[in-house]
Protein backbone atom coordinates (compact mmCIF):
# COMPACT_ATOMS: atom_id res chain seq x y z
CA UNK A 1 0.00 0.00 0.00
CA UNK A 2 1.29 3.84 -0.64
CA UNK A 3 1.13 5.95 2.01
CA UNK A 4 2.10 9.28 2.50
CA UNK A 5 2.95 12.14 5.35
CA UNK A 6 2.57 15.61 4.97
CA UNK A 7 4.97 16.71 7.60
CA UNK A 8 7.35 15.00 5.60
CA UNK A 9 6.66 15.36 1.98
CA UNK A 10 3.49 14.51 -0.34
CA UNK A 11 5.84 11.62 -1.81
CA UNK A 12 4.24 8.52 -1.18
CA UNK A 13 6.16 5.72 0.09
CA UNK A 14 5.43 1.55 -0.42
CA UNK A 15 4.09 0.06 2.84
CA UNK A 16 4.18 -3.66 2.88
CA UNK A 17 1.29 -5.14 4.49
CA UNK A 18 2.85 -6.45 7.75
CA UNK A 19 1.14 -9.31 9.67
CA UNK A 20 0.21 -9.07 13.31
CA UNK A 21 3.27 -10.84 14.17
CA UNK A 22 5.51 -8.38 12.10
CA UNK A 23 3.46 -5.37 13.45
CA UNK A 24 4.31 -6.84 17.07
CA UNK A 25 8.07 -7.53 16.24
CA UNK A 26 8.43 -4.19 15.20
CA UNK A 27 6.91 -2.43 17.25
CA UNK A 28 9.16 -4.18 19.85
CA UNK A 29 12.41 -2.71 18.41
CA UNK A 30 11.45 0.59 18.24
CA UNK A 31 10.32 0.90 20.96
CA UNK A 32 13.25 -0.20 22.64
CA UNK A 33 15.40 2.07 19.92
CA UNK A 34 16.89 -1.08 18.08
CA UNK A 35 16.69 1.33 14.72
CA UNK A 36 19.20 -0.59 12.82
CA UNK A 37 18.16 -4.02 13.51
CA UNK A 38 14.00 -2.83 12.62
CA UNK A 39 15.82 -1.32 9.31
CA UNK A 40 17.80 -4.61 8.17
CA UNK A 41 14.52 -6.86 9.70
CA UNK A 42 12.06 -4.74 7.34
CA UNK A 43 14.35 -4.92 4.42
CA UNK A 44 14.69 -8.43 5.39
CA UNK A 45 10.98 -9.24 5.28
CA UNK A 46 10.04 -7.31 2.03
CA UNK A 47 12.13 -6.95 -1.15
CA UNK A 48 11.18 -2.94 -0.96
CA UNK A 49 13.92 0.31 -1.36
CA UNK A 50 15.42 1.68 1.77
CA UNK A 51 13.79 4.82 1.92
CA UNK A 52 10.83 2.64 2.02
CA UNK A 53 12.06 0.79 4.69
CA UNK A 54 13.12 4.07 6.75
CA UNK A 55 9.71 5.35 5.74
CA UNK A 56 8.31 2.63 7.89
CA UNK A 57 10.76 2.49 10.62
CA UNK A 58 10.51 6.43 10.92
CA UNK A 59 6.05 6.55 11.73
CA UNK A 60 5.92 3.16 13.82
CA UNK A 61 4.64 4.26 17.11
CA UNK A 62 6.85 3.80 20.15
CA UNK A 63 3.61 3.66 22.44
CA UNK A 64 0.07 3.09 21.11
CA UNK A 65 -2.18 5.65 20.75
CA UNK A 66 0.33 8.77 21.03
CA UNK A 67 1.47 10.50 18.68
CA UNK A 68 5.59 9.90 17.37
CA UNK A 69 5.95 13.74 16.96
CA UNK A 70 4.11 15.89 19.30
CA UNK A 71 3.08 12.71 21.85
CA UNK A 72 -1.16 13.40 21.32
CA UNK A 73 -2.09 10.45 22.93
CA UNK A 74 -5.74 9.77 21.65
CA UNK A 75 -5.13 8.25 18.68
CA UNK A 76 -6.85 5.47 17.37
CA UNK A 77 -7.29 4.25 14.14
CA UNK A 78 -4.19 2.31 12.71
CA UNK A 79 -2.56 4.20 9.93
CA UNK A 80 -3.71 7.59 11.05
CA UNK A 81 -2.42 11.53 10.71
CA UNK A 82 -2.59 13.19 13.83
CA UNK A 83 -5.05 15.29 14.01
CA UNK A 84 -2.39 18.24 16.08
CA UNK A 85 0.10 18.34 13.85
CA UNK A 86 -1.12 15.83 10.79
CA UNK A 87 2.28 13.41 11.04
CA UNK A 88 1.12 9.86 9.90
CA UNK A 89 1.23 7.47 12.42
CA UNK A 90 1.35 3.32 12.03
CA UNK A 91 -0.63 3.23 15.35
CA UNK A 92 -0.39 -0.70 15.58
CA UNK A 93 -2.25 -2.55 18.55
CA UNK A 94 -0.91 -5.93 18.83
Amino acid sequence: MKKNCPRCSEKEYEVPEFTQEEKKILSELKANNKLGELMEKIEAMYDIRSIDAKFSLMHINKEYGKCNRCKVDYLDTEYMLCPKCNALNFNWKY
